[in-house]
């Protein structure tokens, strides 16, 4: 029997993208779009749209708060040089309160990630103890320990990007986002469950949802003598940290899992990518990325291969 597997990447406001295309998908398939999978994963945004999912939350409900509350979780500086200026003072670039309360609005505040009614898997970096943490849902007799944390806290952890959040705590672990290691958690979905829910790699099938990937790149006439300021530029080195991890997974799971992998993503034009990025949150970058959304679900709304997902019935998991 197919596992199906959906697997949500990080990107910032740009999960915007991710959400839209999850309220189109959920309105096709005319239940809540958690409901069609075996198995959610998600880093970063993509961890917080997978926790709320994994709950029962319903797509729409996500991107509402997140069309509500964007400008005020990524408040914008006066000019560039502000901007530049403030990833280099101590401190973060931005507090994390508004972040906390659209987490609470999207997931609830008391909710436990044991309360979910799909297998989760969301990654983040322990940052105390210098090690990959992958908080789950009790799926399997050996994973007990995180079905008692707030599912809040948890997405803060996925989430807590470095230089615009502060680190994320829970217990006496300091967090810092899953897409330093796992920004398509893609490949670790696919381990998870063959290592804790006993499937073969045959019967493993995966969704797998980006945020307007790009490929980043710098031109030959910026040098090679880089320093901390060039490369905070931009987000230059977050976005190579993100984007190259991302395409080695998509390559690899490519091969290993060929037609049973479905991507959708969606690359903007050039002009589209100087009106994107992991923080901007104005009215033209929703629309911008509400209208690649349409687009990319208007290409693949036919699909047979989108249909077998949306018409998958998992069996309740049994959780320990």
């Amino acid at each position: 029997m197919a596992f199906r597997i959906l697997s949500l990447s990080g990107g910032g406001y740009r999960g915007l993208y991710s959400v839209a295309i999850l309220r189109h998908l959920e309105q096709q398939a005319g239940r809540p779009i958690g409901d069609c999978f075996d198995m959610i994963a998600g880093t970063s945004i993509g961890g917080i749209i997978a926790i709320g999912l994994a709950l029962g939350k319903r797509a729409d409900h996500i991107e509402r708060v997140f069309l509500e509350r964007g400008e005020k979780i990524f408040p914008r500086s006066e000019s560039r040089a502000l901007r530049l200026l403030s990833k280099l003072r101590t401190g973060p670039k931005y507090k994390n309160a508004e972040l906390r309360s659209a987490i609470d609005d999207v997931i609830g505040r008391d909710a436990l990630l044991g309360d979910a009614r799909t297998r989760l898997l969301v990654p983040a970096v322990n940052m105390s103890k210098g090690q990959v943490q992958m908080f789950k849902t009790p799926h399997n007799s050996r994973l007990v320990q995180d079905k008692h944390l707030l599912a809040a806290d948890v997405a803060m952890a996925t989430s807590a990007a470095p230089t615009f959040f502060p680190m994320a705590r829970i217990g006496n672990s300091n967090y810092v986002d899953g897409g330093l290691m796992a920004n398509a958690p893609d490949l670790c979905a696919v381990h998870e469950a063959m290592q804790f829910c006993g499937q073969n790699i045959e019967n493993v099938h995966v969704l797998s949802i980006g945020t307007t990937s790009m490929k980043f790149s710098l031109p030959n006439s910026i040098g090679r003598d880089l320093g901390a300021l060039d490369w905070l530029k931009n987000d230059r080195l977050l976005s190579t940290v993100m984007t190259t991890q991302q395409q080695l997974v998509t390559f690899m799971i490519g091969h290993q899992l060929g037609d049973r992998y479905f991507r959708i993503d969606r690359e903007p034009s050039t002009e589209q990518s100087s009106d994107l990025g992991l923080d901007i949150a104005n009215e033209n970058r929703r629309e911008t990325l509400l209208a690649l959304a349409d687009a990319s679900y208007q290409d693949i709304a036919a699909s047979p291969r989108l249909i077998e997902f949306l018409d998958h019935r998992p069996e309740a998991p049994e959780f320990t």
